[in-house]
């Protein structure tokens, strides 16, 4: 009597169809690699990509409003706010009356937000080699250049 084998069956391969020839799959694609890297290193620093660009913006522009925040995401200001609050909670940014316009506070990195943005900086910039490694010289530029193009012509 034959034995059973343990092993799975093998699949077939998955086909795709046309979406290896889409510019927007292969964005997503290279975005899901690159954001599965980026939850590998930055595991132990608690940061998520989202908190690494809020946390990056909030240090170019101290005092930037959630407002204002929601309109350079181009998201809802509940989904900025609830952002915001859990760095205000982990003690990353600071919350201040906006002395231009009292209607609003602003926002500032504190010394623990400033801590942990330059070790996910520190982390992303080694992500960004990799990447580079993967390009002939010239093409980052070019790259750079064509994504820029590709996101304004939706704007």
């Amino acid at each position: 009597m034959p034995r059973k084998s343990r092993e799975a069956p093998l699949e077939p391969a998955v086909r795709f169809g046309k979406l290896p020839d889409y510019l927007g799959y292969q964005i997503r694609q290279a975005q899901s690699a690159m954001f599965r890297d980026f939850g590998r290193i930055t595991t132990e620093l608690g940061v998520t990509p989202g908190e690494f660009s809020l946390l990056t913006i909030v240090e170019a522009n101290p005092g930037i409003n959630s407002v204002r925040l929601s309109k350079v995401y181009q998201l809802d200001k509940s989904t900025i706010s609830l952002s915001v609050k859990r760095m205000l909670k982990r003690g990353l940014v600071r919350r201040a009356q906006d002395a231009s316009d009292r209607r609003f506070s602003g926002l500032w990195l504190t010394p623990a937000g400033r801590q942990l943005l330059a070790r996910a900086t520190k982390r992303v910039e080694e992500q960004e080699e990799i990447m580079n490694a993967a390009l002939a010289p010239g093409e980052r530029e070019r790259l750079l250049d064509m994504l820029r193009r590709i996101a304004g012509a939706f704007a």
